[in-house]
């Protein structure tokens, strides 16, 4: 009998505690949320944040935010996209190109960024026609495969309400992204108050290396090591590296009627880009620089042509010459590609499909 009522008085005992202990855990949990959701609003300088990069391969961020925010030099044409296109086009070249075709005053910039990422070129074209709203043409790369996953930058660089908003499905980076917010924005918070205790600084910072800054030319990157955009790969090696590339791609997995699920980040943002630039009244061009060899067409190419025109520089996938590696064009490939690109790009559109 003392041992039931023992069981007995544990059992109310427990369910009395868990009554009390559930309201109190939601509670905690409301609380810890809400302060989340205030830390998030904390104000800092955007180009503090542009500066977290610095020691990575994305150090270039931070030029990206001084051309598109801090220098007033007009952007009439932007480069937008992944390393191919930040190796393989010459802001200055096709520039003094475009100049000479009849356009005096254009003003060209590549904005593009190592890596892929939809999400992230909607990041840079938002800021850049927020402060560039002359801009009339925006380069965007495609490649040969519509990617799943966003960019690494993404949760770095973008403003914290595109980071609460990005697609939930479909996207592995989404919970990650999200989690980062309250750490971020406390960490900018302070940074912004005192930049020069953390390294930072929020005037033009005396490293800019100007309107006219080169991608395609040999540079250092932040860990010391020199990439070469002169040299040329012998043909074994090259083709090997390639072919590696190449047979390495997955292809769709579900049905055509999902495809806006399957590469929800890619289309989403290809979208809300297109939305922007009609807004401020810019064409897109699409423009895909071809892996080495890589004879493989642009990933549904039907869906971009919906927001502008697409080009593919397929010429410049057999030589492998033109290459720095399987990916990337060196200089002889750069000097290739730009004279094509220019009178591409100068065509009126009725001369254009």
């Amino acid at each position: 009998m003392s041992q039931d009522l023992n069981e007995a008085e544990a059992t109310v005992a427990t369910e009395f505690g868990t009554t009390r202990a559930s309201p109190l855990i939601v509670l905690m949990l409301g609380v810890a949320a809400a302060l989340c959701a205030a830390v998030t609003l904390l104000p800092h300088d955007a180009y503090v944040r542009y500066q977290q990069l610095r020691d990575t391969i994305q150090f270039h961020a931070q030029w990206n935010y001084e051309r598109m925010a801090l220098d007033p030099t007009p952007i009439d044409v932007a480069i937008i996209g992944n390393s191919r296109m930040e190796a393989g086009v010459s802001a200055p070249e096709l520039q003094a190109l475009l100049r000479a075709q009849g356009a005096p005053d254009v003003h060209v910039a590549n904005l593009a960024m190592p890596m892929e990422g939809r999400n992230i070129h909607y990041v840079i074209v938002k800021r850049l026609l927020e402060k560039h709203p002359e801009v009339k043409t925006l380069i965007v790369s495609v490649v040969e495969q519509q990617p799943r996953t966003g960019h690494p930058a993404f949760r770095y660089l973008a403003d914290a309400a595109d980071v609460a908003s990005a697609p939930m499905f479909v996207n592995m980076d989404y919970a990650g992204d999200l989690a980062t917010l309250p750490y971020r924005q406390m960490s900018l918070w302070a940074q912004s108050l005192a930049p020069a205790a953390f390294g930072d600084t929020r005037t033009l910072s005396e490293a800019y290396e100007g309107a006219d800054r080169d991608t395609t030319l040999t540079f250092k990157l932040p860990d010391g090591r020199i990439v070469d955009r002169d040299r040329i790969i012998p043909l074994p090696k090259i083709t090997a590296d390639a072919e590696a590339v190449i047979n390495s791609g997955r292809g769709q997995m579900l049905p055509e009627s999902m495809s806006d699920t399957e590469y929800a980040i890619e289309r989403s943002y290809t979208r809300r880009i297109a939305e922007l630039a009609e807004a401020h009244g810019a064409r897109i061009v699409f423009l895909r620089l071809p892996i080495y060899s890589d004879s493989r067409p642009i990933a549904n190419e039907a869906y971009y042509r919906k927001f502008g025109r697409v080009l593919s520089a397929d010429f410049l996938a057999a030589d492998h010459t033109l290459y720095s590696d399987y990916g990337h064009l060196n200089r002889r490939g750069v000097k290739a590609l730009l004279p094509w690109l220019a009178a591409e790009l100068a065509k009126p559109p009725e001369a254009q499909p």
